[in-house]
């Protein structure tokens, strides 16, 4: 087990180390990734209680509209908005699997809003921004999460000390990345403030992903119960690239576990 507030170096390479051998054996990568956030879920405790750290653990992956299951095509068309061109090899960001402490929340398919969204769609920038940005940050052209920030009269962005850079930690780096949002409360980058944020009690939100092959990505968000120092996000960085190998044990066309 590892406490969320005084995650160390250390803790971070067991970790690692733990997360790279979850490929081994799998058959799929939604296997993979499903093995990866029951292992962060359950890993992570609050140092006073003991109870679990995460509320919430989400694996999410781009895939091209065309090589998605049946249902998630329907899903990605039934929310496509007049005029909004889904293309063949349209991106979309899509939940490979979740873990939590509400039995709905371990089913990708039982997600509501997230189950895939075209990353070139105002809905990635409004419902994950935080993912949104790290799209960019690896060269994949998202909706301009500014604008939506703008777009949304409750919040002033201008006013809030969090900023676009603050949230992907390493403005230089391509190819492997966190993202972060330390104080998830009243944050325009968390979504879902009355019905996740306020009554499960999250207080940072902290996210890892990198580029797994040509113009594809992972991201894994976890939704903390505790306050996360800086320092300890930090050490979150070397994970996706254990990520990525778990991956890459799994041949890359072998994506769902239905398929």
């Amino acid at each position: 087990m590892f406490s969320i507030e005084t995650f160390s170096l250390q803790d971070m390479t067991e970790l690692s180390a733990e997360i790279r051998e979850l490929g081994s054996g799998a058959r799929t990568q939604e296997s993979v990734a499903d093995r990866i956030v029951k292992h962060l879920y359950d890993g992570f405790t609050l140092k006073k209680s003991g109870e679990k750290a995460f509320a919430l653990a989400r694996f999410f992956i781009s895939m091209p509209f065309r090589d998605l299951e049946p249902p998630l095509k329907r899903f990605v068309e039934s929310r496509r908005v007049e005029h909004e061109d889904i293309r063949p090899d349209t991106r979309c960001l899509t939940l490979l699997a979740s873990h939590g402490e509400k039995p709905e929340w371990c089913d990708r398919n039982r997600s509501l809003d997230h189950r895939a969204i075209p990353i070139d769609s105002p809905d990635l920038a409004k419902e994950l921004p935080m993912v949104a940005l790290l799209c960019k940050q690896f060269g994949i052209e998202s909706h301009s999460v500014a604008d939506v920030l703008l777009s949304n009269q409750e919040r002033q962005p201008q006013s809030l000390a969090t900023t676009d850079s603050d949230v992907v930690m390493d403005q230089d780096q391509a190819t492997f990345n966190v993202f972060f949002v330390q104080e998830a409360l009243e944050s325009p980058y968390i979504y879902a403030q009355e019905d996740f944020v306020k009554p499960y009690g999250i207080r940072s939100v902290l996210g890892y992903g990198g580029i797994l092959s040509a113009g594809q990505i992972f991201a894994v968000i976890l939704f903390s119960r505790a306050s996360i120092k800086r320092e300890v996000a930090q050490r979150f960085k070397p994970l996706a690239l254990s990520t990525k190998n778990a991956l890459l044990q799994v041949p890359q066309d072998k994506v769902f576990d239905l398929l």
